[in-house]
């Protein structure tokens, strides 16, 4: 090998070693080219199990690029590309040193389709905020008791039997309105919009509480004549109150923040629309109950007290069997007061007698002795009171004698 380090010539020279030309060219490569978003196909994608690192490629129809990105950059992306995916990437350009390889170091990456449909998302959902178009509803317009609903989604989808069998469940009285739209593909922003139109018509002469606007979930291609422009702007001076359940929990559409309420699936559009009654229904359920066991418990207050009088109320008959027993008993006592009042009053008689009979002059007679009368019956007790020829009359205890006064 030939050494230039010591040969001059007539221009003073500067002699650089590959590495050192290979950092001025990845330096200078990363001055001249901020982080910029570049679109390809993903061919010969290597992924090192020990580092974690992807090593890939990415072409067109005229170049290939190489790119490699970093397992602290590709940990969180939530996939992995394919041979053949259509991805857009972002990350900076350089020189792989050790190599001498031109390529691409990649902080972020997002398949084609799904990232330029989102940033057409963000930047219209940007612009209709900034309008102001997200504040004009408010989920206090939606009645807190609705009795007729109008459902705009597809007449063949999962998403109006959910719907129906939801209300038909927890509010079977809401009257529902099923006013068919395309959902998915070219002119269903389109259809959407017309069917919202006719349910408007609809409600000038017959009052529609609120509109469910729905599909099942999908793509964000699937779902996307949910973001039009159009569709939202209309839907913003809609005059009837407009739950949004589009999609699956996750999926967020721009009728979403339009709407008065975001449901997270049809099914969910349904339970909000139906809360209300489904509450007034459990109210009335409630009430019912504490009713009926009010009544019960009057009932049995009630027949409790009923049980007691008819213990104390007693029938006519026996009423006056007692009265006859009363009369009865009060016969005897009466009679047993008048014994012992008639055997009181023999005693006495007795006791009279007994006295009279001591004091009787037949008695007095019985004893040897005699009363004299003179002829008028009076008792000659003086014999100065007798006259010479009086007739006196003596009686004995047996008998009486007659006499003539003759001194």
């Amino acid at each position: 090998m030939e050494d230039y380090s010591n040969q001059t010539t007539g221009d003073q020279r500067e002699i650089l070693s590959v590495s050192e030309v290979n950092k001025t060219a990845d330096d200078f490569i990363n001055e001249a080219f901020p982080p910029l978003w570049v679109a390809g196909e993903i061919s010969n994608f290597v992924e090192y199990g020990t580092t974690g690192h992807w090593y890939f490629s990415i072409k067109d129809s005229n170049s290939v690029l190489s790119c490699t990105m970093f397992k602290f950059q590709n940990m969180n992306l939530g996939f992995k590309p394919k041979e053949g995916d259509q991805v857009i990437l972002q990350g900076k350009l350089g020189i792989y040193q050790k190599a001498g390889r031109y390529q691409m170091k990649v902080s972020k990456m997002e398949l084609a389709g799904f990232g330029e449909l989102m940033r057409k998302y963000e930047q219209l959902k940007n612009k209709l905020s900034s309008e102001g178009l997200f504040n004009k509803k408010n989920p206090d317009h939606i009645p807190e008791i609705i009795s007729r609903v109008a459902v705009v989604t597809s007449a063949h989808g999962a998403a109006i039997r959910d719907v129906i069998s939801t209300l038909q469940r927890r509010s079977p009285h809401i009257e529902i309105l099923v006013v068919p739209a395309k959902v998915q593909g070219d002119g269903s922003a389109r259809s959407i919009q017309q069917s919202l139109e006719r349910i408007d018509d609809f409600h000038k002469k017959n009052i529609i509480d609120a509109v469910i606007l729905c599909r099942g979930g999908g793509s964000i291609e699937d779902l996307w004549s949910f973001n039009d422009e159009g569709l939202c702007r209309y839907l913003a001076e809609y005059d009837i109150p407009v739950i949004s359940g589009v999609g699956h929990e996750t999926d967020f559409t721009l009728t979403d923040f339009i709407a008065n309420i975001r449901a997270a699936t049809p099914t969910a559009a349904a339970e909000i629309v139906s809360e209300g009654s489904s509450k007034l229904h459990e109210n009335f359920e409630f009430l019912k109950q504490s009713l009926t066991k009010e009544v019960k418990q009057k009932i049995n207050q009630l027949s409790e007290k009923l049980a007691t009088l008819q213990r104390l109320l007693r029938s006519p008959t026996q009423r006056l069997q007692e009265q006859y027993m009363r009369l009865d008993s009060n016969l005897i006592e009466l009679k047993a007061k008048f014994n012992a009042l008639f055997a009181e009053k023999i005693n006495l008689l007795k006791v009279l007698k007994e006295k009279l009979n001591v004091i009787n002059p037949e008695q007095i007679l019985g004893r040897g002795y005699s009363i004299t009368f003179t002829n008028d019956g009076k008792i000659l007790s003086d014999a100065g009171q007798a006259n010479e020829d009086d007739i006196l009359e003596t009686r004995l205890a047996k008998g009486t004698v007659k006499s003539k006064v003759t001194n």
